[in-house]
């Protein structure tokens, strides 16, 4: 059992909400929140305002993504992060974690099941890559709340896909309304309703199709990964996905 910790809870959407009800059936505290009413921005005096914080647990939106990641790093603050959009600054976010000497760990997706996914995939694609005549297209479907499309996880499924195939050389996002490049992947997006997450990759030949998929239940699953993501990398130190504390776990 890891020890209890003090939680900057940062967005207090849907998803900072669900982290809040999980927190507050375990040993650990939420010590401070902070949303648009009361932004992280705004923060002058971290020793006090952030209540003790051990780690901050951020589901922002992508717009103040990268500037809480440098606030993170300047004051030497352990973090999870599951807002996306600011992954094109990636080096830029390995050097401040190397000066600020603290942990962060990112994901697009914290369920453990897609973390199970992808490795499920990427022990496919040796065989795969070999066999021509697969073509894989990945399609996702979200809530109509949700800000980006396509999803951050299906992205990192996409560039699974295209570190395993060479086939494979770009990613597709656009509605084709002609023949598609044999070299693209296509990734398409629905936004409907209430659906918490959806992501299913198709791999079609003339003969069969295989098809992996994995449909979120609620985001009690995303907040568990979290949660579980916030024990495993707090007094560690560099820049970490899911990927790595799941390689841990693995014997």
């Amino acid at each position: 059992m890891s020890q209890p910790l003090n939680i900057a809870l940062v967005g207090m959407g849907r998803m900072g909400q669900a982290i809040e009800a999980l927190v507050a059936d375990s040993p650990h505290t939420i010590v401070a929140r902070f949303d648009a009413t009361h932004p992280l921005a705004d923060v002058r005096d971290p020793e006090d305002e952030l209540g003790g914080a051990d780690i901050a647990i951020d589901f922002s939106t992508p717009d103040v993504a990268l500037d809480h990641l440098h606030q993170y790093c300047f004051w030497g603050l352990d973090a999870v992060v599951g807002t996306t959009g600011w992954t094109d600054d990636l080096a830029k976010v390995e050097g401040w974690v190397e000066e600020g000497q603290n942990g962060i760990l990112w994901a697009p997706n914290f369920s453990l099941g897609v973390a199970v996914l992808v490795r499920a995939i990427r022990g496919t694609l040796p065989l795969l890559d070999r066999l021509a005549d697969y073509d894989p297209y990945i399609h996702e479907a979200h809530h109509v709340h949700k800000l980006d499309s396509p999803s951050g996880t299906a992205l990192l499924l996409a560039n699974e896909l295209l570190d395993g195939l060479s086939r494979k050389t770009r990613i597709e996002t656009e509605t084709q309304h002609g023949r598609i490049d044999t070299d693209a992947l296509h990734v398409t997006s629905a936004r409907a309703g209430v659906i918490f997450g959806e992501h299913t990759i198709r791999i079609d030949s003339p003969v069969d199709q295989l098809m992996f998929r994995h449909v979120a239940k609620g985001r009690e699953a995303f907040a568990a990964g979290a949660v579980s993501a916030a024990a495993w990398v707090h007094g560690r130190t560099g820049l970490f996905t899911l990927d790595d504390m799941l390689a841990e776990w693995m014997p």
